[in-house]
């Protein structure tokens, strides 16, 4: 059947595909909606990055954004990135079974159920918060620079003369 970690990853690309339109989303916001670590998130995105879902942004105001490229996302697409490989290896192990026809039939639509649902219908029926804007921050707390204080001196002889006449 469907892993946990296959409808965590469901998950994660739903708040992605939700929140991604304007700005990338940070893996800590995701983190704060779905209550998974920020690493478990990251493997995963990384995952889905790999695999062309969603594309990551470095730096501040960095994050992750579908990576539709003109085409449209189904949940087959996330289901056999994380799935596909085990029910393969499965198959050619094991010795052929009264059950083995039932059992292809009920993948078989599993995955015509998965391939007929988008990411984006998922995304839009999701009961999600709105996003508050957040405003890039830099880690580090840094002061103005004070304004610069041009202090004339006499730098030569012809400027002291110059001094002493005036």
């Amino acid at each position: 059947m469907i892993s946990k970690k296959t409808i965590k990853a469901i998950e994660i690309a739903a708040v992605v595909a939700r929140y991604s339109p304007g700005q990338p989303v940070p893996a800590h916001e995701i983190s704060t909606l779905l209550g998974l670590s920020i690493s478990y998130i990251e493997v995963t995105l990384s995952e889905l990055k790999n695999h062309a879902i969603v594309r990551a942004y470095k730096g501040p105001g960095g994050g992750y954004q579908l990576d539709e490229k003109n085409r449209q996302i189904t949940l087959w697409d996330i289901v056999k990135i994380f799935e596909l490989p085990e029910a393969t290896s499965r198959q050619s192990t094991q010795k052929i079974s009264p059950l083995a026809n039932m059992e292809r039939e009920m993948r078989s639509r599993i995955q015509g159920f998965f391939e007929s649902r988008s990411l984006s219908d998922l995304a839009r029926q999701a009961k999600l918060p709105a996003r508050q804007k957040t405003e890039v921050r830099s880690i580090f707390k840094l002061k103005p620079l004070p304004q610069r204080v041009a202090i004339r001196v006499v730098n030569s002889v012809f400027d002291w003369k110059m001094s002493t006449l005036a």
